[in-house]
């Protein structure tokens, strides 16, 4: 939420209250796919996570206490997120001709020659985006050193955090700033101050710009105030903040530094109107035990801030080529994935094969439950079934012994009516086998053409119009000489 000085509010934004709260405190147990993870100087660890869908900042005494409760499933996150400190990383700003994010982010590996004296195997770099003008986009790039980002991710991998997104830890704050506030559009300076630092940090319609840090030198709230509203006039003559007719800053942190800051911000102002000035309200802290903490007590505001705006940025996949994971941790990451997938494809496939099996299984066992059910019906009449089918088999034989008993009289008839003068038939033999009926004759002829005659002569028989001849030859005999010839014919089936 956001508030004047009179305590009016200007707008909202989520934060675990009571849900968080009785969560921890009675169950103690923390599921989410996406968690953030801030490190505060005094080795605290403030981790932002979505209970119930609400943004909940949960404190940790230290890595070991993280690491017990992730060893013991008390806390179960699928993704975290890392914020690196400004301090680590070197920001430099450059303009492409490109006409989207993913252009510029193919350019940049082009000119990194000219903004770090570093190979690139020994770097690791992102980029934001800063303005657009037609085909032109000026872009911020987040450049770390790999070596430096390895030790820093050391002792959170020693406990089981490995990292699936890694941002600069301004663009968190800033981003906290941002969902915190109804207003997206025109400049914002983002002001975070409290007894030994201030952030001042710029963005136009929600593009970071730049960021400022200030160390306290120990002195009064009123005299680091001062320095701090300088440096805040001093940013509104930038040239992406002074061409805009208004600006707004967003002020948060100890509460004595937020009022002083915001007074002499109103004071100093030569134009109130051109100057809108709302105090943010503080983000909230529970440990994992359940106790609430008392933000201005304690020096785990910043870091609240951070972890909060963190979460908010990756679970809605904001800033995607602002990343800074190192190109193994993708490698390992997707390699892990690679393998789940493999895993749970080959599981599903067992699980499919065994499915399978089980279904022709039960059908078979039907199967066979039903046949013992028909034999079980069988078996009384199964000797007489089997007599039965023997005598039938015996008729059928009778049936066709008796159905050939007329075709010798049938053939013999044909003979005698289609027989030719010419020739005169000595032999014949007729030979029943299966279904098949075969006639041989044996016969003499008065010449050979008369015999190679007789298959046209037979063919107005019924039976023996199939007749072929398959042996003729001219005998001499006494006084001249006759032709004998054999022929053959298959009646076919009955």
């Amino acid at each position: 939420m956001l508030f004047d000085g009179n305590g009016k509010v200007h707008g909202k934004r989520v934060q675990c209250a009571l849900y968080g709260e009785a969560a921890l405190m009675k169950n103690k147990r923390i599921k989410t796919d996406w968690a953030s993870l801030s490190v505060t100087d005094g080795g605290s660890i403030i981790v932002g996570a979505k209970c119930n869908g609400d943004a909940c900042n949960i404190r940790f005494d230290s890595l070991v206490h993280l690491k017990g409760a992730i060893s013991s499933k008390k806390i179960l996150v699928k993704r975290w997120a890392i914020a690196i400190p400004r301090s680590s990383c070197i920001l430099r700003a450059i303009t492409l001709p490109a006409s989207d994010m993913a252009e510029a982010a193919k350019m940049i590996e082009f000119e990194l020659p000219a903004l770090v004296p570093l190979s690139a195997e020994r770097i690791v770099y992102g980029c934001t985006l800063l303005s657009m003008q037609e085909n032109m986009l000026r872009v911020l790039v987040n450049i770390v050193k790999l070596s430096m980002l390895i030790n820093y991710l050391q002792p959170l991998k020693a406990i089981g955090v490995e990292p699936a997104r890694i941002i600069l830890s301004s663009l968190a704050v800033q981003n906290w700033f941002d969902i915190t506030s109804e207003e997206t559009a025109g400049p914002k300076i983002s002001v975070f101050a409290n007894k030994y630092r201030c952030d001042i940090l710029t963005s136009v319609n929600g593009n970071f710009q730049k960021v400022s840090e200030l160390i306290s030198d120990g002195g009064n709230a009123a005299t680091f105030a001062h320095e701090i509203v300088q440096e805040i006039l001093h940013r509104r003559q930038d040239a992406c903040l002074s061409s805009k007719k208004e600006n707004t800053v967003l002020l948060a942190g100890a509460e004595e530094y937020v009022l002083e800051i915001k007074n002499i911000l109103l004071e100093n102002s030569d134009n109130q109107s051109s100057l809108k000035v709302s105090v943010v309200a503080k983000p909230e802290i529970i440990s994992f035990e359940g106790d609430k903490y008392e933000i201005d007590g304690c020096d785990l505001y910043y870091e609240a801030i951070m972890a909060e705006g963190l979460l908010e940025l990756v679970t809605n996949s904001k800033l995607s080529y602002s990343d800074l994971l190192p190109k193994q941790y993708v490698r390992k990451s997707k390699q892990r994935a690679l393998l789940f997938n493999c895993v749970l494809t080959g599981t599903e496939a067992v699980l499919l094969i065994l499915l399978v099996w089980l279904s022709l299984a039960g059908a078979n066992w039907r199967i066979k439950r039903l046949c013992r059910r028909i034999e079980s019906q069988i078996a009384p009449i199964e000797s007489a079934a089997g007599s039965v089918e023997s005598k039938r088999q015996r008729v059928k034989a009778i049936q066709i012994q008796l159905s050939k008993r007329g075709q010798i009289t049938q053939i013999i008839e044909e003979l005698y009516r289609y027989t030719p003068e010419s020739i005169s038939i000595s032999d014949f033999k007729f030979v029943s086998k299966d279904s098949k009926t075969s006639i041989e004759i044996k016969g003499q002829a008065d010449a050979l053409a008369d015999a190679f005659e007789y298959t046209n002569a037979m063919s107005n028989a019924k039976l023996l119009n199939g007749i072929q001849i398959i042996d003729a030859q001219q005998v001499p005999r006494l006084g001249g000489s006759v032709v004998e010839f054999k022929a053959n014919c298959i009646i076919g089936k009955d």
